[in-house]
């Protein structure tokens, strides 16, 4: 007696149907996917209770012809390939029909469709198909997905909540938005309107809609065989605790790849803390021979015929958007809102023209700040190196010494300057010092910066280090009596791997003996300290640290324990000096190790404060 059995062809449908639909987020999927396919520009999607009650998907495609709407309700039935070659090479979302049948099978399905000036409708009721009949005429497509699942109540019981349900889709449609962003997209919850972006939305746009406004910059890189647009925020703006929103989209398809949001992450290598994450949008767009679409039952993952180059190609594009934009200074929201409301989307592009303008105003405004005046009138920069050269201060950090000014030749002053460069060049006034900790100063453009002295340093260390091969050593002290410290076998083994990059931040030594080391040379920084404490302290970090396979890892612990602390009193022409150093580092807002470096709060809000 045969045990293997032929399923009838009802329970085989709905077992099919389980393949493509788990949810109403699946369905929403593959119909506005579809949408896609037929060449719609405008998509509405409307649900109740979670889509459970009701999915609705309009769109204003092409429409499909009477005699193919009985074939669209029918598996493996397509417009869109004829042989295996063509599905490989496809440069669709998927086929249109391809999931119809299965999500016809497990509910009250109504389609509607019309072109030429005439519609028709055709019902599936949980897989009993009805013949087609006319219906009122629209252009476009129109499904409807009632009841979904009421006739497999086993799986109705497992799914969650409608409003978790609901949250899944908003999520789904507004990711896809970003990725699409030629497509008029609306989403309708419970009668309300919940999200909606027009075609004439850029990217930059979007970004902000979907994530409350946040700091976005936009970058695209373009080769032989791909393009690349991206959004993404600034490096003091990531602050996201997972990299649930790094977002990648391919020829217009959501997709998950580990391997391409590690490319992301890895554009913010040493500007961003770790455990923090940014929000970026990613679309690729790619030669349809170069990537296989149908690696996954879902469509949710591509092969790529280049997977290195894709990965290299993503990374620059990132680090190019957001290069030189460290401080959250001309790109907050509250501009961005701004901007909508006074001038249009175009002003948003992040390209410094506006503030290139607005800065040539309100530099008729900064004449009264008197060392501005004396700086401009400086034509060189060795005008301008001997004009904020600090004098040396008994009892504080001597920050022309430990800097090295010379290291940084300044440009002449340009008058169109953004304000970026003109931080650089030294156009802000010194407020002062608050808690012996932040650095306070006051900018043209009417706001306030909030500058962490510590991080500030280690930055420009850490970047004169890395700028140079074999960086020339700080300015140190020769002890005249070594100090001896104990240390541990682990310490003695080691040490000498890391003696020139002790050397370059000004530390030099000696092992004189079992577990023993002797402190010969020392900077600026811990002379008043307790040396041996100090030292002890640096070498057993700088071994732990030296165990990373990031091979600059030592040198940004060096820069964090070699620069001025937090609670060092600086003078006023020390501070002056160091923000300038700072602002000629490059992505100036994070430090080595990701931490924010700068915080800026525009004048306005301060008067609001007192109700001026």
């Amino acid at each position: 007696m045969s045990i293997i059995k032929r399923l009838a062809p009802d329970v085989a449908s709905k077992i099919a149907a389980g393949e493509v639909v788990e949810k109403p987020f699946n369905v929403i999927k593959e119909l506005v996917e579809n949408s896609c396919d037929a060449g719609a520009s405008k998509i509405i999607v409307e649900i109740l209770d979670g889509g459970l009650s009701k999915i609705k998907v309009t769109d204003n495609g092409k429409g499909i012809d009477l005699d193919d709407l009985p074939l669209a309700l029918e598996r493996f039935a397509t417009s869109k390939a004829e042989s295996v070659e063509d599905v490989y090479s496809a440069t669709t979302f998927g086929f249109r029909g391809e999931a119809l049948a299965a999500i016809s099978s497990v509910s009250d399905f109504i389609l509607r469709s019309g072109k030429d000036g005439k519609a028709y409708e055709i019902r599936s009721y949980y897989g009993e198909i009805s013949n087609p009949k006319p219906a009122p005429a629209i252009v476009g497509t129109s499904i409807e997905v009632n009841k979904l699942f009421e006739n497999l109540p086993a799986r109705r019981k497992f799914l969650k909540s409608s409003k978790s349900l609901e949250s899944e889709i908003i999520k789904l449609i507004k990711h896809f938005s970003l990725v699409n962003p030629d497509k008029d997209i609306s989403l309708i919850c419970d009668n309300k309107n919940i999200f909606s972006v027009s075609s004439t939305d850029n990217l930059l746009i979007r970004s902000s809609k979907v994530f409350a406004n946040k700091a976005f910059v936009l970058g695209c890189l373009e080769n032989e065989f791909a393009k690349i647009d991206v959004a993404t925020t600034i490096p003091s703006a990531c602050d996201r605790l997972k990299r649930d929103a790094i977002i990648i989209g391919v020829n217009g398809r959501l997709i998950k790849d580990t391997s391409l949001i590690q490319a992301v992450i890895t554009a913010y290598y040493r500007l961003i803390p770790d455990g923090r994450y940014p929000i970026s949008i990613v679309n690729i767009n790619i030669d349809p021979n170069r990537v296989d679409a149908n690696v996954h039952p879902a469509k949710l993952e591509v092969r790529f015929e280049n997977p290195r180059d894709i990965f290299s190609l993503v990374t620059e594009a990132v680090s190019s958007a957001f290069k030189g934009k460290g401080v959250n200074i001309d790109y907050d929201h509250k501009e961005i809102n701004h901007l909508y409301n006074q001038i249009g989307e175009d002003a948003v592009i992040i390209d410094h023209s506006i503030n290139k303008e607005r800065a040539k105003i309100q530099q008729e405004s900064y004449n009264n700040y008197k060392s501005t005046k004396d700086y401009i009138k400086s034509n060189t920069s060795e005008n301008i190196i001997s004009t904020y050269q600090p004098t040396k201060v008994e009892y504080t950090i001597n920050i022309d010494k430990e800097l090295n000014p010379h290291e940084y030749k300044l440009d002449t002053i340009k008058q169109d300057m953004g304000l970026e460069e003109k931080i650089a060049q030294g156009m802000f006034r010194v407020v002062g010092q608050i808690d012996k900790t932040y650095i306070v100063i006051e900018t043209e453009d009417k706001h306030i910066l909030f500058i962490d002295q510590h991080v500030a340093h280690e930055k420009v260390l850490y970047e004169r280090i890395q700028a140079k091969n074999e960086a020339e050593p700080k300015p140190s002290i020769i002890l005249h009596d070594a100090i001896s410290i104990d240390v541990t076998d682990e310490i003695i083994e080691s040490i000498d791997n890391y003696r020139i990059d002790l050397n370059n931040f000004g530390y030099d030594y000696k092992i004189s003996g079992v577990n023993k080391i002797d402190i010969l040379r020392v900077p600026y920084t811990v002379i008043r300290m307790d040396i041996a404490k100090e030292f002890k302290l640096i070498v057993i970090d700088l071994c732990t640290t030296g165990k990373s396979k990031r091979e600059d890892a030592p040198r940004a612990m060096l820069s964090c324990k070699s620069a001025i602390k937090a609670g060092d009193e600086l003078k006023i022409d020390e501070m002056e000096y160091l923000v300038k150093l700072l602002f000629n580092t490059k992505n100036f807002g994070t430090c080595p190790h990701g931490r924010p470096i700068i915080y800026a709060m525009p004048i306005d809000d301060l008067a609001r404060k007192f109700y001026r």
